[in-house]
């Protein structure tokens, strides 16, 4: 095909993002010139109810590609309504290469797009993810749940499985037409059930490092954003036919902590122990029967002192939580776990250099691939997760901060 029959699309999902929408448009066209100078380029951006003039601001920035607007409602919707209203329209154009560039990100370049779409030329089905830098006290889903899980279900680590800004050509795009959607990969479940269904079928996964990434922490959405990755992921495990052995290679030494760090605010983090807090005590005895190998776990400042030692065999304990047929209280009681292994994780990189984080990381990546094997859980049974995801879960344990009182006998009898 000629370049100028070649048809690439960027695809910008956005809600309220008129800050940094200009800026990564700009960069999406850029980067189009560069890669596709003779193609056909098209910048999509993809909203769901913006009130702040994202769209706006979009309209204004001068752009050689094509320009255009899809828009849903606000009310049910999320960043997977507006990915795959991308891919819609992408499919409308013929397209034969989509890259996608979160909105909120001030770190966009114009070689992120010619590099993510060189890395997806080609006839076979193909996915690109990224492999950039990232705050230390960022990427918390991802280091502690996404990445560790893919690994341990999938045999291959992936170190920015969910990271936004993704690519795929024409092939993989028709084969993603046919899997199911759960309702939460219409909300933040959509990068992970782009990644997990990939490796389910043996998809190419190509990492593309793009250096360092700044864009606004997701770190206020640690009670809702987890728990919709958590339900799109468990959904494509269903699917999965066994645990799969490790790739060659292992855990591969990643290089994903940024030397500069700023720490959380700790009124939002306070509020957020308290939340876990009430809602551990709440299901104190499911969380015990379900996650055995929390047992004995300590207190800690913020409730429970989940260590890397144990994390691992917290989450072969989701796993087997799921192929027994639990799906949702093990994907909601995990959450509430999950925010102590943050906090608990924070307490234990204090003073180490990004290097000696990133070896973390890969250990904790690596014990929770031998955990799980050595669970022996069992997938491919033809189970199924719910219908329905309620965004509400946490509804109930958000109410004023207190101070977080979690004790350590919460797991023993």
């Amino acid at each position: 095909m000629a370049n100028r029959d070649r048809v690439t699309v960027v695809g910008i999902p956005a809600r309220d993002e008129a800050r940094t929408v200009g800026l990564v448009a700009s960069a999406a066209d850029a980067g189009l010139h560069r890669a596709s100078p003779d193609g056909v380029n098209v910048v999509v951006l993809a909203e769901n109810g913006s009130t702040d003039g994202t769209v706006e601001r979009f309209a204004e920035t001068p752009l050689r590609a094509r320009g255009e607007v899809v828009s849903s409602p606000g009310v049910g919707t999320g960043k997977g309504t507006n990915v795959f209203a991308v891919m819609d329209r992408a499919l409308e154009l013929a397209a034969d290469r989509v890259l996608l560039l979160d909105a909120d990100v001030r770190s966009a370049e114009p070689e992120w797009v010619e590099r993510l779409a060189d890395a997806v030329a080609g006839a076979e089905p193909v996915l690109a993810v990224p492999a950039y830098r990232r705050d230390r006290y960022e990427a918390n889903t991802t280091n502690h749940l996404a990445s560790p899980l893919l690994a341990a279900v999938y045999g291959v680590h992936v170190q920015q499985p969910i990271g936004g800004e993704f690519a795929f050509n024409r092939a993989f795009l028709e084969r993603s037409r046919g899997w199911p959607r759960p309702e939460s990969a219409s909300l933040y479940g959509i990068d992970v059930w782009l990644t997990a269904n990939a490796l389910r079928e043996h998809v190419r996964v190509v990492e593309v490092p793009l250096g360092r990434k700044l864009h606004n922490s997701p770190f206020p959405k640690i009670l809702r954003l987890p728990q919709q990755v958590l339900d799109s992921l468990f959904h494509v495990v269903l699917r999965t036919d066994r645990v799969r052995p490790a790739g060659p290679g292992g855990a591969g030494g990643r290089s994903a902590v940024d030397g500069t760090s700023v720490r959380q605010d700790p009124e939002v983090v306070s509020r957020v122990s308290a939340s876990v807090v009430r809602y551990l005590e709440a299901h104190r005895e499911d969380v015990r029967r379900l996650f055995p190998s929390a047992e004995g776990v300590r207190s800690a400042p913020w409730g429970l002192r989940v260590t890397s030692e144990v994390w691992p065999h917290v989450l072969a304990d989701a796993l087997a939580a799921v192929a027994a047929g639990l799906f949702e209280p093990a994907r909601d009681h995990l959450v509430a776990l999950y925010v102590n292994r943050v906090l608990t994780f924070w307490e234990e990189i204090d003073g180490l250099a990004g290097s000696e984080v990133d070896r973390l990381l890969d250990r904790q990546a690596a014990a929770t691939v031998r955990a799980v094997r050595d669970r022996g859980v069992v997938l491919g049974g033809g189970g199924a997760g719910p219908g329905r995801f309620d965004v509400r879960h946490w509804a109930g344990f958000n109410g004023e901060p207190v101070t977080p009182r979690c004790s350590g006998a919460l797991f023993r009898a």
